[in-house]
């Protein structure tokens, strides 16, 4: 009798387990893209930015596709973000422009940050 009670004790921290995992996987991701609008190219601009920042920096920027283009360029010359391939850099770029571009804001003409910072040492 213990043997059947142990094995279903088993099989019931298994599924609990397995279903406890796949609630905070699916959390995870919620919480991976959180606030940025949806639209083609939010998971591969969730998945190059948010390395080095969350995604309130991209949500509080409003600017032209030049200036993401060259907010770009400064992240990769001056704060050690990688290479993009010429495709992957325009997805992003046609994402940008369209969910955080200027839109009847004013373009934010400077620096994504008021101060300079070091590059990433990672």
């Amino acid at each position: 009798m213990k043997t059947v009670k142990s094995r279903g004790a088993g099989v019931f921290f298994i599924i609990l387990s397995v279903l406890f995992f796949s609630a905070t996987a699916v959390a995870g991701n919620e919480g991976f893209l959180k606030g940025l609008p949806p639209g083609t190219g939010q998971k591969l601009v969730a998945n190059t930015c948010t390395i080095c920042h969350s995604s309130a920096i991209i949500l509080q920027n409003h600017m032209t596709r030049k200036k993401w283009d060259e907010t770009l360029t400064w992240m990769q010359k001056k704060q050690g973000m990688g290479k993009l391939s010429r495709q992957n850099r325009n997805k992003i770029l046609d994402y940008l422009a369209k969910v955080q571009g200027v839109k009847g804001k004013s373009a934010r003409t400077n620096r994504i940050y008021k101060y300079e910072y070091p590059p990433n040492p990672l």
